[in-house]
């Protein structure tokens, strides 16, 4: 277990201007005071932007509540929001076996109230200040699955590829920045959006609600729709929740097939997209951090997933039979994925190497920088974007491994371990809110919804919100027979440049000492100056200081913004050297 997070954030303050470089007794020598290091624009201070997703309120809360919501993610810093284009919600007619007769690729063909939930969103995320990206996502109508009509709902099973591009193109149309709905005639007035019951997830975050008809009403002017600048094609392709078959008998073996459905569907979608929104990027992948180390069994690991797509094998030698015969290099502008450790710490590495939490994120990297090299993907699907990451905790799940009091440590542990990784330019948050618990859902949601949310189900603030803002990070380094601090931190969603002072106390068995400043290093080098203050320049730029390692310290980041207000005072704790 973790070691939670020691002292309590303090209240924001006016800084009370520069401030006497005081180093402990034990870094005499070893650290010299300095003065302002230059702007963090050099290589390793890579800008990351910070996603979250949140369906249960975004497209089913009321007018309120979504604004509300949107309002508490701009406080927190955060930078765009995650939403999920549903093919079954907004598809005409998703329960039949056969394909209505319709132009699949205008937005304006399909049942206008279909869009209302995600038009709202994306239209209010706009006018909040945030950006969106949409998941062009689950599940398929049955007429575009081989789905039979007595299996249950969600369908996924072969999903058609041309017919998804369809649909690709209606939503990328849509907000492409260029489209303005039409306005229904009189008498025929858009459905308002339905708010999601409280207790059903499946139906409010994943799946389809049922619509109750609207009264005739005189129609409103219909404006223009802001852009989405980012599209996703499908969620979790290596995961049985979204595509069937993951695994197909072949010669009396089980091999992989879900990569040769998606990669038919992200062949036909993506020039289908850019056809309608040319600037706009396109990401693929989107996989599940884990899959089954048992062919035939569960998911595919997201690393034998991705070699499959591209059509390699082990060692990367390509495979020329069955799909992949006359494979064309894979398109896509960054790759998609969800990191999750939920029931291990960040730093815990798989059993199985091709399962990719958190932890594997250089090994993911390697090889996306390998398979562009060898001509298999384009360019930009080296570009990481990590759109989904969390922890559960206890309380509300009882069976969650974690306190609310350590998930401040484990997020902000997380996202300095993926950050490291240059090729990483997204970092995300799943929920804003804990889901209610009940209905209990299937074994690995034993006390049903997820409870990964900033804030508890009622609204009120997990510790999390204290320091989401100004994620903080400490760890020991060795280098030889020395033992040094590393202190990762960021501020999010500043567009000015920000000062970071690095703070240290000891803890003693009668308390703590005071807080002074601490001249900190650039590297765990031996006799490298130190400097008192480090200016951040880049918006969503992190920093990485390092101090000599001492019994009972604590540490602290104190961020200055515009020269004048504290931002954060968090105070964190090196694990044991």
């Amino acid at each position: 277990m973790p070691e939670a997070p020691t002292g309590k954030p303090l209240a924001p303050r006016r800084a009370r201007g520069a401030r006497a470089c005081v180093a402990p007794l034990a870094l005499v020598g070893l650290l010299a005071c300095a003065a302002t290091v230059a702007p963090t624009a050099a290589r390793g201070y890579t800008p990351v932007a910070t996603v979250i997703q949140d369906d249960a309120i975004l497209l089913h809360s009321d007018d309120a509540g979504v604004k509300a919501a949107l309002a508490q993610i701009k406080s927190l810093g955060i930078d765009r929001v995650r939403i999920t284009a549903g093919w079954s919600v907004i598809a005409p007619q998703p329960d039949s076996p056969t394909p209505p007769h319709f132009d699949a690729t205008d937005p304006g063909a399909y049942p206008t109230g279909n869009w209302a939930n995600l038009d709202r969103a994306v239209r209010l995320a706009d006018a909040a200040g945030l950006k969106t990206m949409i998941d062009i996502a689950f599940w398929a109508p049955r007429w575009a699955t081989r789905d039979d009509p007595s299996t249950p709902d969600r369908p996924r099973t072969d999903i058609d590829a041309r017919q998804y591009a369809r649909f690709a193109q209606a939503v990328a149309r849509r907000y492409s920045g260029t489209y303005i709905p039409p306005t229904p005639a009189a008498g025929q007035a858009t459905p308002p959006p339905e708010p999601g019951s409280a207790g059903d997830l499946l139906q409010t975050l994943l799946g389809r609600s049922s619509r109750p008809a609207a009264a005739p009403a005189p129609a409103p002017a219909q404006s223009r729709l802001p852009a989405v600048d980012i599209f996703t094609i499908w969620n979790e392709p290596n995961h049985p929740g979204f595509v069937l078959p993951q695994w197909a008998q072949v010669d009396g073996r089980r091999v992989p097939r879900s990569p040769d459905i998606y990669r038919a569907m992200v062949r036909a979608a993506y020039p289908a997209i850019k056809a309608v929104a040319p600037t706009a990027k396109v990401l693929i992948g989107g996989t599940s951090s884990y899959g089954s180390s048992t062919p035939g069994r569960g998911g595919i690991p997201p690393l034998l997933f991705l070699r499959r797509l591209a059509c390699v094998d082990d060692r990367l030698r390509p495979i020329t039979t069955g799909d992949c015969a006359n494979f064309k290099p894979l398109p896509g502008d960054g790759w998609s994925h969800h990191p999750y450790s939920l029931r291990t710490l960040p730093s815990a590495t798989p059993r199985d190497r091709d399962d990719a939490p958190v932890a594997n994120t250089p090994r993911l990297a390697r090889l996306l920088r390998r398979l562009v090299a060898a001509g298999r993907v384009a360019p930009g699907v080296a570009n990481l974007y990590m759109t989904e990451y969390g922890y559960e905790t206890n309380p509300p799940d009882p069976k969650a491994l974690f306190s609310p009091q350590e998930q401040p440590r484990l997020l902000a542990w997380a996202e300095s371990i993926a950050t490291r990784t240059p090729q990483v330019v997204m970092w995300p948050q799943f929920l804003l809110r804990d889901r209610p618990g009940d209905p209990a859902g299937p074994r690995m949601r034993p006390f049903g919804d997820w409870q990964t949310g900033l804030f508890y189900a009622d609204g009120s603030q997990k510790p999390v919100v204290a320091d989401f803002r100004t994620p903080t990070f400490a760890r020991c380094v060795r280098t030889g027979r020395r033992r040094v601090v590393e202190i990762w931190g960021r501020v999010r969603g500043e567009d000015r440049r920000e000062t970071a002072t690095v703070e240290s106390r000891l803890a003693g068995p009668t308390g703590h000492g005071g807080w002074v400043t601490q001249a900190s290093m650039a590297t765990p080098r031996r006799r490298t100056r130190g400097a008192a203050r480090t200016i951040v320049a880049l918006p969503g730029a992190a920093i990485r200081r390092y101090v000599a390692w001492r019994p009972r310290e604590e540490l602290r980041l104190r961020w200055t913004v515009a020269g004048s207000t504290d931002t954060s005072i968090v105070a964190v704790r090196a694990s044991s050297c």
